[in-house]
């Protein structure tokens, strides 16, 4: 089975070389990077509800993605087989693919919420593109796409079924303890990682896959690594629990008005969040590990937090929010 998959990447990747720059970019509308510029857009500007619910389905795709990752433990295409060109180099094991999962649970959510079958179309076209761009990329098995796909519809539906009656009694509940649900939930995506890893017992990377990936890619793999579970986690909780405190104030979010308003509101919102990003990395230490996580979740938590409350609190201090509606 591995050998024909890779045969259909060698395949892909010979006869259809021009479309390097197309798949590099579909890929990259499946970067988390490219989730955390729309995600304030919406909540900022446009569907604060929509862009809520979005940025809570992310943290949790985002961290059970890692937890999977470790619990299936196989390697990516370029990292065994030299027939393999690595248009691309991560360091994560490869199933399921990352991109695919949250491609699915984000747009996904968006066709859910749109309810027009041209979106639905052009949702399903886009999850296609961007889970091909992986496999022509060289750094998923069509296999490892397809079960991206699949988790990523079982999120997807587990979030439209438990989030209504979920949302409701944290709703119900006093802000320190919406704030306390928050960080539980967080602690959870964390530790599903943390139990995958202990599952592995004394399992080791094969030195071949290292060997090969470093070779085609020039870059090390670290698939063990769990910072970027710390990431989606410290999202999480940052994201949670600053719409709790913000949310209440909701009338005082969307906004209808010129689009000048919504791009001086977006750029500074988004540079800010930049800034403390960049900024705290900086103070991220290069070990020991526990520190590097600890910094790492607190970071994360730091920019959405910023995100979900901090940004429109001074927007509608600054008479930055446009006519309330």
């Amino acid at each position: 089975m591995t050998d024909i998959q890779i045969v259909l990447i060698q395949v892909l990747q010979s006869r259809a070389a021009l479309l390097v720059a197309p798949m590099l970019f579909f890929s990259f509308l499946g970067q988390p990077e490219f989730y955390l510029l729309i995600i304030p857009l919406l909540y900022w500007c446009l569907d604060p509800r929509l862009g809520l619910r979005l940025g809570l389905i992310m943290g949790i795709s985002g961290g059970l993605t890692i937890a999977l990752k470790i619990a299936f433990h196989l390697p990516r295409p370029y990292w065994v087989s030299p027939d393999v060109q690595a248009l691309g180099s991560h360091p994560s094991f490869g199933l399921p693919s990352g991109h695919a999962m949250e491609a699915t649970t984000f747009w996904g959510l968006i066709a859910v919420a749109a309810r027009r079958r041209w979106v639905w179309v052009a949702v399903t076209a886009l999850v296609f593109l961007i889970g091909g761009s992986r496999i022509y990329l060289g750094v998923h098995f069509p296999t490892d796409v397809i079960a991206g796909v699949a988790f990523g519809v079982v999120i997807l539906l587990a979030f439209l079924a438990f989030e209504e009656p979920v949302g409701r009694r944290v709703a119900a509940l006093p802000l320190s303890r919406q704030i306390l649900v928050a960080f539980a939930g967080s602690l959870a995506l964390a530790l599903a990682s943390v139990a995958a890893l202990a599952a592995l017992g004394d399992w080791q990377i094969p030195a071949s896959w290292a060997a090969g990936a470093l070779e085609r890619s020039g870059q090390p793999i670290h698939p063990l690594d769990l910072q970027n579970v710390m990431t989606a986690a410290g999202f999480f909780f940052g994201f949670a629990a600053g719409a709790a405190a913000a949310w209440p104030r909701r009338g005082s979010m969307c906004i209808v008005g010129k689009g000048s308003d919504h791009l001086l509101r977006y750029g500074f919102g988004i540079s800010v969040a930049g800034a403390i990003w960049f900024g705290l990395g900086l103070l991220v230490p290069p070990d020991p590990v526990i520190a590097v996580y600890v910094a790492q979740y607190l970071r994360a938590a730091a920019v959405a937090a910023w995100v979900s409350y901090g940004a429109p609190m001074v927007f509608a201090r600054a008479n930055l929010m446009g006519r309330r509606v």
